[in-house]
Protein backbone atom coordinates (compact mmCIF):
# COMPACT_ATOMS: atom_id res chain seq x y z
CA UNK A 1 0.00 0.00 0.00
CA UNK A 2 2.72 2.48 1.00
CA UNK A 3 4.86 1.57 -2.05
CA UNK A 4 1.90 2.05 -4.38
CA UNK A 5 1.06 5.42 -2.86
CA UNK A 6 4.67 6.63 -3.09
CA UNK A 7 4.87 5.60 -6.74
CA UNK A 8 1.65 7.43 -7.60
CA UNK A 9 2.81 10.65 -5.85
CA UNK A 10 6.14 10.49 -7.69
CA UNK A 11 4.37 10.31 -11.04
CA UNK A 12 2.15 13.25 -10.07
CA UNK A 13 5.16 15.41 -9.18
CA UNK A 14 6.97 14.56 -12.43
CA UNK A 15 3.91 15.40 -14.53
CA UNK A 16 3.40 18.68 -12.68
CA UNK A 17 7.02 19.66 -13.26
CA UNK A 18 6.78 18.85 -16.97
CA UNK A 19 3.64 20.89 -17.62
CA UNK A 20 4.87 23.83 -15.54
CA UNK A 21 8.21 24.07 -17.38
CA UNK A 22 8.73 27.34 -19.34
CA UNK A 23 8.08 27.21 -23.07
CA UNK A 24 11.06 28.13 -25.18
CA UNK A 25 9.98 29.58 -27.79
CA UNK A 26 5.14 43.55 -43.26
CA UNK A 27 5.58 51.46 -47.93
CA UNK A 28 4.22 53.37 -50.56
CA UNK A 29 2.97 51.53 -53.61
CA UNK A 30 4.68 51.38 -56.98
CA UNK A 31 2.55 51.58 -60.10
CA UNK A 32 2.84 50.40 -63.68
CA UNK A 33 2.64 53.28 -66.16
CA UNK A 34 0.09 52.61 -68.88
CA UNK A 35 2.54 54.06 -71.42
CA UNK A 36 5.32 52.58 -73.53
CA UNK A 37 8.73 52.83 -71.82
CA UNK A 38 11.65 51.72 -73.99
CA UNK A 39 14.39 51.66 -71.35
CA UNK A 40 15.82 48.46 -69.92
CA UNK A 41 15.69 50.00 -66.44
CA UNK A 42 14.07 53.05 -64.92
CA UNK A 43 12.91 54.59 -61.65
CA UNK A 44 10.50 57.43 -60.96
CA UNK A 45 10.91 58.90 -57.47
CA UNK A 46 8.65 61.25 -55.55
CA UNK A 47 10.79 64.15 -54.29
CA UNK A 48 8.03 65.67 -52.14
CA UNK A 49 8.27 62.98 -49.49
CA UNK A 50 11.37 62.93 -47.27
CA UNK A 51 11.54 59.14 -47.66
CA UNK A 52 11.73 59.52 -51.47
CA UNK A 53 9.21 56.77 -52.33
CA UNK A 54 9.53 55.07 -55.70
CA UNK A 55 6.27 55.35 -57.60
CA UNK A 56 7.36 53.35 -60.67
CA UNK A 57 10.33 51.18 -61.52
CA UNK A 58 11.68 48.48 -63.80
CA UNK A 59 14.83 46.38 -63.31
CA UNK A 60 16.11 48.90 -60.78
CA UNK A 61 18.74 46.46 -59.47
CA UNK A 62 20.03 45.22 -62.81
CA UNK A 63 23.74 45.90 -63.30
CA UNK A 64 24.22 48.28 -66.23
CA UNK A 65 26.83 50.65 -67.63
CA UNK A 66 26.30 54.27 -66.54
CA UNK A 67 28.33 56.06 -69.23
CA UNK A 68 28.52 59.77 -68.33
CA UNK A 69 26.03 59.46 -65.48
CA UNK A 70 29.32 58.68 -63.72
CA UNK A 71 30.06 62.39 -63.68
CA UNK A 72 27.50 62.90 -60.90
CA UNK A 73 29.89 61.03 -58.59
CA UNK A 74 32.84 62.94 -60.03
CA UNK A 75 31.19 66.27 -59.26
CA UNK A 76 30.19 65.24 -55.74
CA UNK A 77 33.63 63.96 -54.73
CA UNK A 78 35.06 67.26 -56.00
CA UNK A 79 32.48 69.37 -54.14
CA UNK A 80 33.06 67.38 -50.96
CA UNK A 81 36.84 67.83 -51.13
CA UNK A 82 37.29 71.35 -52.54
CA UNK A 83 36.24 74.25 -50.32
CA UNK A 84 37.25 77.07 -52.69
CA UNK A 85 35.73 76.62 -56.14
CA UNK A 86 37.59 79.69 -57.39
CA UNK A 87 40.87 77.81 -56.98
CA UNK A 88 42.79 77.46 -60.25
CA UNK A 89 44.38 74.31 -61.70
CA UNK A 90 46.19 73.45 -64.92
CA UNK A 91 45.51 70.91 -67.64
CA UNK A 92 48.46 68.50 -67.57
CA UNK A 93 49.71 66.52 -70.52
CA UNK A 94 48.73 63.29 -68.76
CA UNK A 95 45.15 64.47 -68.14
CA UNK A 96 44.95 65.69 -71.73
CA UNK A 97 46.00 62.33 -73.13
CA UNK A 98 43.45 60.44 -71.00
CA UNK A 99 40.52 61.81 -72.96
CA UNK A 100 41.58 63.51 -76.17
CA UNK A 101 41.62 61.08 -79.09
CA UNK A 102 39.46 58.50 -77.33
CA UNK A 103 36.25 59.58 -79.03
CA UNK A 104 34.96 60.98 -75.74
CA UNK A 105 33.16 64.31 -75.59
CA UNK A 106 35.58 67.08 -74.60
CA UNK A 107 35.50 70.83 -74.11
CA UNK A 108 38.80 71.39 -75.92
CA UNK A 109 40.94 72.34 -72.91
CA UNK A 110 44.55 72.86 -73.98
CA UNK A 111 47.64 71.54 -72.21
CA UNK A 112 48.82 74.19 -69.77
CA UNK A 113 45.45 75.99 -69.78
CA UNK A 114 44.40 77.22 -66.35
CA UNK A 115 40.80 76.99 -65.23
CA UNK A 116 38.88 77.35 -61.97
CA UNK A 117 37.39 74.28 -60.31
CA UNK A 118 33.97 75.87 -60.75
CA UNK A 119 34.46 76.18 -64.52
CA UNK A 120 35.60 72.56 -64.73
CA UNK A 121 32.49 71.46 -62.81
CA UNK A 122 30.21 73.35 -65.22
CA UNK A 123 31.97 71.77 -68.18
CA UNK A 124 31.64 68.35 -66.53
CA UNK A 125 27.94 68.54 -65.71
CA UNK A 126 26.56 70.74 -68.51
CA UNK A 127 28.68 69.76 -71.48
CA UNK A 128 29.72 66.33 -70.14
CA UNK A 129 33.36 67.13 -70.91
CA UNK A 130 35.63 64.18 -70.18
CA UNK A 131 38.80 66.31 -70.33
CA UNK A 132 37.43 68.46 -67.49
CA UNK A 133 36.90 65.30 -65.39
CA UNK A 134 40.52 64.26 -65.83
CA UNK A 135 41.76 67.66 -64.65
CA UNK A 136 39.48 67.54 -61.60
CA UNK A 137 40.66 64.03 -60.71
CA UNK A 138 44.33 65.05 -60.70
CA UNK A 139 43.65 68.24 -58.74
CA UNK A 140 41.48 66.64 -56.05
CA UNK A 141 43.38 63.39 -55.40
CA UNK A 142 46.76 63.68 -57.11
CA UNK A 143 46.13 60.78 -59.48
CA UNK A 144 43.18 59.46 -61.39
CA UNK A 145 43.45 56.11 -59.59
CA UNK A 146 43.28 57.76 -56.17
CA UNK A 147 40.30 59.86 -57.25
CA UNK A 148 38.41 56.80 -58.53
CA UNK A 149 39.04 55.09 -55.19
CA UNK A 150 37.39 58.07 -53.51
CA UNK A 151 34.45 57.85 -55.92
CA UNK A 152 33.88 54.22 -54.97
CA UNK A 153 34.24 54.98 -51.26
CA UNK A 154 31.70 57.81 -51.53
CA UNK A 155 29.22 55.60 -53.38
CA UNK A 156 29.48 52.93 -50.71
CA UNK A 157 29.14 55.48 -47.92
CA UNK A 158 25.69 56.55 -49.15
CA UNK A 159 24.38 53.01 -49.48
CA UNK A 160 25.23 51.94 -53.03
CA UNK A 161 25.52 48.16 -53.10
CA UNK A 162 26.31 47.32 -56.73
CA UNK A 163 28.49 50.08 -58.10
CA UNK A 164 32.11 50.02 -59.23
CA UNK A 165 33.88 52.86 -61.01
CA UNK A 166 37.20 52.61 -62.86
CA UNK A 167 37.37 56.14 -64.28
CA UNK A 168 35.91 59.59 -63.51
CA UNK A 169 34.20 60.19 -66.87
CA UNK A 170 32.23 57.03 -67.71
CA UNK A 171 34.18 55.78 -70.72
CA UNK A 172 33.27 52.16 -71.24
CA UNK A 173 34.95 49.46 -69.21
CA UNK A 174 33.41 46.08 -68.41
CA UNK A 175 34.24 46.64 -64.73
CA UNK A 176 32.64 50.08 -64.67
CA UNK A 177 29.01 49.50 -63.70
CA UNK A 178 26.12 50.47 -61.46
CA UNK A 179 22.32 50.10 -61.19
CA UNK A 180 19.40 52.46 -61.55
CA UNK A 181 18.81 52.21 -57.80
CA UNK A 182 22.40 53.09 -56.96
CA UNK A 183 22.33 56.00 -59.42
CA UNK A 184 19.17 57.26 -57.74
CA UNK A 185 20.94 57.19 -54.36
CA UNK A 186 23.86 59.17 -55.78
CA UNK A 187 21.57 61.73 -57.38
CA UNK A 188 19.40 62.17 -54.29
CA UNK A 189 22.53 62.75 -52.24
CA UNK A 190 23.81 65.23 -54.82
CA UNK A 191 20.53 67.15 -54.78
CA UNK A 192 21.23 68.01 -51.13
CA UNK A 193 24.09 70.21 -52.33
CA UNK A 194 22.90 73.68 -53.47
CA UNK A 195 26.11 74.09 -55.47
CA UNK A 196 25.53 70.84 -57.32
CA UNK A 197 21.91 71.76 -58.09
CA UNK A 198 22.95 75.17 -59.41
CA UNK A 199 25.56 73.65 -61.71
CA UNK A 200 23.60 70.57 -62.83
CA UNK A 201 20.46 72.52 -63.77
CA UNK A 202 22.26 75.24 -65.76
CA UNK A 203 21.00 75.04 -69.33
CA UNK A 204 24.17 76.27 -71.07
CA UNK A 205 27.73 77.39 -70.42
CA UNK A 206 30.04 79.65 -72.45
CA UNK A 207 33.59 78.40 -73.03
CA UNK A 208 36.22 79.54 -75.49
CA UNK A 209 33.65 81.90 -76.96
CA UNK A 210 31.25 79.07 -77.72
CA UNK A 211 27.88 78.46 -76.05
CA UNK A 212 27.70 74.85 -74.96
CA UNK A 213 24.11 73.67 -74.25
CA UNK A 214 23.22 71.12 -71.61
CA UNK A 215 23.37 67.62 -73.02
CA UNK A 216 19.86 66.96 -71.70
CA UNK A 217 17.86 67.72 -74.83
CA UNK A 218 14.66 67.89 -72.77
CA UNK A 219 15.85 71.40 -71.80
CA UNK A 220 16.22 72.58 -75.41
CA UNK A 221 13.01 74.02 -77.01
CA UNK A 222 14.43 73.37 -80.47
CA UNK A 223 14.16 69.62 -79.97
CA UNK A 224 10.40 69.24 -80.29
CA UNK A 225 10.34 65.50 -79.71
CA UNK A 226 12.39 65.75 -76.50
CA UNK A 227 11.62 69.17 -75.06
CA UNK A 228 9.71 69.17 -71.79
CA UNK A 229 9.12 72.56 -70.25
CA UNK A 230 9.02 71.24 -66.68
CA UNK A 231 12.35 69.37 -66.85
CA UNK A 232 15.47 70.50 -64.96
CA UNK A 233 19.06 69.16 -65.51
CA UNK A 234 20.75 66.85 -64.38
CA UNK A 235 22.93 64.45 -66.39
CA UNK A 236 22.95 62.34 -69.51
CA UNK A 237 25.16 59.53 -70.70
CA UNK A 238 25.65 57.35 -73.75
CA UNK A 239 28.04 54.78 -75.11
CA UNK A 240 27.52 51.87 -77.47
CA UNK A 241 27.31 49.48 -74.52
CA UNK A 242 25.30 51.72 -72.17
CA UNK A 243 23.02 52.98 -74.97
CA UNK A 244 21.18 56.16 -73.86
CA UNK A 245 20.75 57.23 -70.24
CA UNK A 246 19.37 60.30 -68.52
CA UNK A 247 18.71 61.41 -64.96
CA UNK A 248 16.51 64.46 -64.70
CA UNK A 249 13.92 66.05 -62.48
CA UNK A 250 10.67 67.85 -63.22
CA UNK A 251 8.32 70.11 -61.25
CA UNK A 252 4.69 70.89 -62.08
CA UNK A 253 1.77 72.17 -60.01
CA UNK A 254 3.69 71.66 -56.80
CA UNK A 255 4.67 68.06 -57.61
CA UNK A 256 8.34 67.08 -58.01
CA UNK A 257 9.75 63.88 -59.47
CA UNK A 258 13.15 62.45 -60.30
CA UNK A 259 13.49 60.13 -63.31
CA UNK A 260 16.37 57.69 -63.72
CA UNK A 261 16.45 56.10 -67.19
CA UNK A 262 19.14 53.62 -68.21
CA UNK A 263 19.89 51.63 -71.36
CA UNK A 264 17.24 53.13 -73.57
CA UNK A 265 17.67 52.50 -77.30
CA UNK A 266 17.96 54.80 -80.27
CA UNK A 267 15.26 53.71 -82.72
CA UNK A 268 12.40 54.87 -84.88
CA UNK A 269 9.18 55.26 -82.93
CA UNK A 270 5.60 56.27 -83.67
CA UNK A 271 6.07 55.54 -87.38
CA UNK A 272 8.79 58.19 -87.76
CA UNK A 273 11.52 57.83 -90.37
CA UNK A 274 14.34 59.11 -88.14
CA UNK A 275 15.98 57.56 -85.10
CA UNK A 276 14.91 58.83 -81.70
CA UNK A 277 17.03 58.87 -78.54
CA UNK A 278 14.45 57.12 -76.42
CA UNK A 279 15.95 58.02 -73.04
CA UNK A 280 14.50 61.55 -73.31
CA UNK A 281 11.16 60.23 -74.56
CA UNK A 282 11.05 57.76 -71.67
CA UNK A 283 11.73 60.42 -69.04
CA UNK A 284 9.16 62.73 -70.60
CA UNK A 285 6.59 59.91 -70.71
CA UNK A 286 7.20 59.05 -67.05
CA UNK A 287 6.75 62.67 -65.98
CA UNK A 288 3.58 63.18 -68.02
CA UNK A 289 2.09 59.95 -66.71
CA UNK A 290 2.85 60.89 -63.10
CA UNK A 291 1.55 64.46 -63.35
CA UNK A 292 -1.63 63.31 -65.08
CA UNK A 293 -2.33 60.05 -63.24
CA UNK A 294 -1.07 60.46 -59.68
CA UNK A 295 -2.25 62.84 -56.98
CA UNK A 296 -1.50 63.44 -53.34
CA UNK A 297 -4.48 62.22 -51.34
CA UNK A 298 -5.22 62.07 -47.63
CA UNK A 299 -6.11 58.40 -47.28
CA UNK A 300 -6.76 58.52 -43.54
CA UNK A 301 -7.04 61.53 -41.25
CA UNK A 302 -5.61 61.76 -37.77
CA UNK A 303 -8.00 60.29 -35.15
CA UNK A 304 -10.12 58.60 -37.84
CA UNK A 305 -11.53 55.31 -36.51
CA UNK A 306 -10.13 52.26 -38.29
CA UNK A 307 -11.12 49.43 -35.95
CA UNK A 308 -11.21 48.31 -32.33
CA UNK A 309 -9.55 45.86 -29.96
CA UNK A 310 -10.77 44.04 -26.86
CA UNK A 311 -9.53 45.26 -23.45
CA UNK A 312 -8.92 42.90 -20.55
CA UNK A 313 -9.80 44.08 -17.02
CA UNK A 314 -11.07 47.43 -18.29
CA UNK A 315 -13.18 49.59 -16.01
CA UNK A 316 -16.49 50.47 -17.71
CA UNK A 317 -15.18 49.32 -21.12
CA UNK A 318 -14.24 46.00 -22.67
CA UNK A 319 -13.04 47.45 -26.01
CA UNK A 320 -11.16 50.51 -27.24
CA UNK A 321 -11.32 52.05 -30.71
CA UNK A 322 -8.22 52.18 -32.91
CA UNK A 323 -7.61 55.47 -34.69
CA UNK A 324 -4.98 56.81 -37.08
CA UNK A 325 -2.00 58.29 -35.27
CA UNK A 326 -1.38 60.90 -37.99
CA UNK A 327 -2.73 61.92 -41.37
CA UNK A 328 -1.65 59.50 -44.09
CA UNK A 329 -0.92 61.40 -47.30
CA UNK A 330 0.27 59.39 -50.27
CA UNK A 331 0.72 59.64 -54.01
CA UNK A 332 -2.08 57.47 -55.40
CA UNK A 333 -4.05 57.15 -58.66
CA UNK A 334 -5.98 60.35 -59.30
CA UNK A 335 -9.31 58.52 -59.56
CA UNK A 336 -8.96 56.62 -56.30
CA UNK A 337 -12.32 55.87 -54.65
CA UNK A 338 -11.78 56.15 -50.89
CA UNK A 339 -14.88 54.06 -50.22
CA UNK A 340 -13.11 51.12 -51.89
CA UNK A 341 -10.21 51.23 -49.44
CA UNK A 342 -9.92 48.30 -47.06
CA UNK A 343 -7.66 47.84 -44.03
CA UNK A 344 -5.50 44.83 -43.24
CA UNK A 345 -4.29 44.83 -39.64
CA UNK A 346 -0.64 44.08 -39.00
CA UNK A 347 0.33 42.43 -35.68
CA UNK A 348 -2.97 43.42 -34.11
CA UNK A 349 -3.31 41.83 -30.63
CA UNK A 350 -6.43 39.82 -29.85
CA UNK A 351 -6.70 41.70 -26.56
CA UNK A 352 -4.80 44.42 -24.67
CA UNK A 353 -4.47 44.69 -20.92
CA UNK A 354 -5.89 47.62 -19.00
CA UNK A 355 -4.89 50.27 -18.19
CA UNK A 356 -4.79 51.74 -21.71
CA UNK A 357 -3.90 55.40 -22.23
CA UNK A 358 -5.24 57.52 -25.05
CA UNK A 359 -2.64 57.62 -27.82
CA UNK A 360 -0.92 54.34 -26.88
CA UNK A 361 0.56 52.60 -29.93
CA UNK A 362 -1.39 49.40 -30.61
CA UNK A 363 -0.57 48.15 -34.11
CA UNK A 364 -0.48 49.08 -37.79
CA UNK A 365 -2.81 48.55 -40.72
CA UNK A 366 -2.04 48.21 -44.42
CA UNK A 367 -4.24 50.40 -46.59
CA UNK A 368 -5.29 48.31 -49.58
CA UNK A 369 -6.76 49.57 -52.83
CA UNK A 370 -7.32 47.34 -55.82
CA UNK A 371 -5.39 44.39 -54.31
CA UNK A 372 -2.38 46.63 -53.71
CA UNK A 373 -0.95 47.94 -50.46
CA UNK A 374 -0.72 51.67 -51.09
CA UNK A 375 0.24 52.84 -47.59
CA UNK A 376 0.55 51.84 -43.95
CA UNK A 377 -1.07 53.64 -41.00
CA UNK A 378 -0.03 53.55 -37.34
CA UNK A 379 -2.99 52.89 -35.04
CA UNK A 380 -3.35 54.15 -31.47
CA UNK A 381 -5.93 53.91 -28.69
CA UNK A 382 -8.71 56.46 -29.11
CA UNK A 383 -9.50 56.70 -25.39
CA UNK A 384 -8.20 55.91 -21.94
CA UNK A 385 -9.46 52.72 -20.29
CA UNK A 386 -8.72 52.43 -16.58
CA UNK A 387 -7.90 49.19 -14.79
CA UNK A 388 -10.63 47.46 -12.77
CA UNK A 389 -8.91 45.79 -9.80
CA UNK A 390 -11.98 43.68 -9.07
CA UNK A 391 -12.11 42.34 -12.63
CA UNK A 392 -8.38 41.71 -12.60
CA UNK A 393 -8.69 39.52 -9.48
CA UNK A 394 -11.75 37.67 -10.82
CA UNK A 395 -10.14 37.11 -14.22
CA UNK A 396 -6.89 36.02 -12.60
CA UNK A 397 -8.73 33.39 -10.58
CA UNK A 398 -10.67 32.26 -13.66
CA UNK A 399 -7.49 32.11 -15.67
CA UNK A 400 -5.78 30.10 -12.95
CA UNK A 401 -8.62 27.65 -12.65
CA UNK A 402 -9.00 27.29 -16.39
CA UNK A 403 -5.30 26.82 -17.06
CA UNK A 404 -4.23 23.51 -18.52
CA UNK A 405 -1.86 22.65 -15.70
CA UNK A 406 -4.51 23.28 -13.04
CA UNK A 407 -6.95 21.08 -14.94
CA UNK A 408 -4.35 18.36 -15.25
CA UNK A 409 -3.48 18.53 -11.55
CA UNK A 410 -7.18 18.47 -10.65
CA UNK A 411 -7.74 15.37 -12.79
CA UNK A 412 -4.66 13.73 -11.33
CA UNK A 413 -5.84 14.49 -7.81
CA UNK A 414 -9.23 12.92 -8.54
CA UNK A 415 -7.49 9.88 -9.98
CA UNK A 416 -5.25 9.82 -6.94
CA UNK A 417 -8.18 9.85 -4.53
CA UNK A 418 -9.99 7.22 -6.57
CA UNK A 419 -6.90 5.05 -6.54
CA UNK A 420 -6.37 5.73 -2.87
CA UNK A 421 -10.00 4.85 -2.06
CA UNK A 422 -9.74 1.70 -4.13
CA UNK A 423 -6.56 0.67 -2.37
CA UNK A 424 -7.99 1.63 1.01
CA UNK A 425 -11.17 -0.39 0.57
CA UNK A 426 -9.29 -3.29 -0.96
CA UNK A 427 -6.97 -3.32 2.03
CA UNK A 428 -9.92 -3.03 4.43
CA UNK A 429 -11.67 -5.91 2.70
CA UNK A 430 -8.58 -8.06 3.09
CA UNK A 431 -8.37 -7.20 6.77
CA UNK A 432 -12.02 -8.09 7.28
CA UNK A 433 -11.54 -11.40 5.51
CA UNK A 434 -8.59 -12.26 7.73
CA UNK A 435 -10.55 -11.31 10.82
CA UNK A 436 -13.47 -13.50 9.80
CA UNK A 437 -11.21 -16.43 9.06
CA UNK A 438 -9.59 -16.07 12.45
CA UNK A 439 -12.97 -15.99 14.15
CA UNK A 440 -14.02 -19.17 12.37
CA UNK A 441 -10.85 -20.87 13.47
CA UNK A 442 -11.42 -19.89 17.04
CA UNK A 443 -15.00 -21.15 16.88
CA UNK A 444 -13.88 -24.57 15.63
CA UNK A 445 -11.46 -24.94 18.52
CA UNK A 446 -14.21 -24.27 20.99
CA UNK A 447 -15.91 -27.55 19.92
CA UNK A 448 -13.07 -29.77 21.22
CA UNK A 449 -13.23 -31.01 24.98
CA UNK A 450 -11.00 -29.29 27.44
CA UNK A 451 -9.38 -32.65 28.47
CA UNK A 452 -8.01 -35.12 26.00
CA UNK A 453 -7.97 -38.83 27.03
CA UNK A 454 -4.59 -40.48 27.09
CA UNK A 455 -4.23 -43.44 24.74
CA UNK A 456 -1.89 -46.33 24.91
CA UNK A 457 0.67 -46.56 22.19
CA UNK A 458 -0.15 -49.00 19.44
CA UNK A 459 1.15 -52.49 19.87
CA UNK A 460 2.95 -53.54 16.76
CA UNK A 461 4.50 -56.76 17.96
CA UNK A 462 2.94 -59.68 19.71
CA UNK A 463 4.56 -60.97 22.75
Amino acid sequence: MKKTLSLFLSILIILSTFFCAPAFSASAATYEPDKTIYAEAYMLINLDDASYPVVAERNADERLYPASLTKIATAMVTLNKVQDLTAVTTMSENAYNQSVGTGAQVAGIEIGEQLTIETLLYLTMVHSACDACEVLAEYVSGTKEAFVAEMNAWAQSIGCKDTHFVNPDGLHDDNHYTTARDMSLMTLEALKSPEFVKIATTTQVDFHGITLPHTNLMLQPGYITYYYEYAQGIKTGSTTEAEYCVITKASKNGYNYLAVVMKSPQQAINGEDYLTKCSFVDAKTLFEWAFDSLKYTTLVRKAEVVGEVAVKDGKDADTVQLVAKEDVNEIVPAGLDKSAIIYEFVDKPDIVNAPVSKGDDICQANIIYGDMVIATVDLVAADTVELSTFLKVINAVKAFLSSTIVKIIFVLLILFFIAYAFLFFTSLKKKNRKRRNKEKLNDSRDNYPDKIDDLEPPKRYKK
